[in-house]
């Protein structure tokens, strides 16, 4: 996937870039960076690991398997609960299941793949070679891959800046106006 973004990158004549990865996105851009350090300046990771834990483990197959039941109402709320704090989950959790109602898997097979993906993932090995400025974005209450993921990525890469988001689930970026404010300050500094 990373391969498919430097190419992507070449055909639009875009030589370097900021880039910034939240959760499966942060894999993928962990791998860019790794592999071809010419096309990053700056890199963002954002509630992404460079393994799954166990919680994280858990979390996606529960995910593959209710992908490949196809119960599609199940999957939205426990994405949604997994995902949110408990006070956001509740204030939309009726949202989730009329999605759930109405919605359906459109491409069982490709999520099917990014599920397998981000269960094979493993770039603990690679992380020495991310030597550009990175900022590695936590949440306290991460129910998907845990803060100790983002305290994992901080300890592997060099000249990187943490923080961690107390009262924020995995969906910090979508919860937390201060999530774009401190991405800004990085990317401008």
């Amino acid at each position: 996937m990373a391969a498919d973004v430097a190419e992507a990158m070449e055909i639009l004549n875009i030589t370097s870039a900021y880039v910034m990865g939240i959760s499966q996105g942060g894999m993928i851009a962990q791998w860019l960076a790794a592999d071809f350090p010419e096309k990053v300046q700056k890199l963002v990771l954002a509630v992404t690991t460079a393994k799954l834990s166990n919680l994280g483990r858990e979390r996606i197959s529960c995910w593959l398997n209710l992908i490949q039941t196809g119960t599609y109402k199940d999957l939205m709320i426990d994405i949604a609960r997994h995902s949110y704090t408990t006070k956001s989950f509740e204030k939309f959790k009726y949202l989730y299941r009329i999605m759930g109602i109405f919605g359906n898997i459109k491409d069982k097979q490709r999520i099917d793949i990014q599920a397998v993906s981000c269960l094979k993932h493993d770039s603990l090995d690679f992380l020495e070679k991310i030597n550009c400025p990175t900022l590695i974005v936590g949440a306290e209450k991460d129910e998907v891959l845990g803060v100790e993921a983002s305290l994992r990525l901080h300890q592997h890469i060099k000249s990187n800046q943490l923080t961690i988001f107390s009262e924020c689930g995995h969906a910090l970026y979508e919860q937390n106006k201060d999530f774009q404010k401190r991405v800004l300050v990085f990317l401008e500094s």
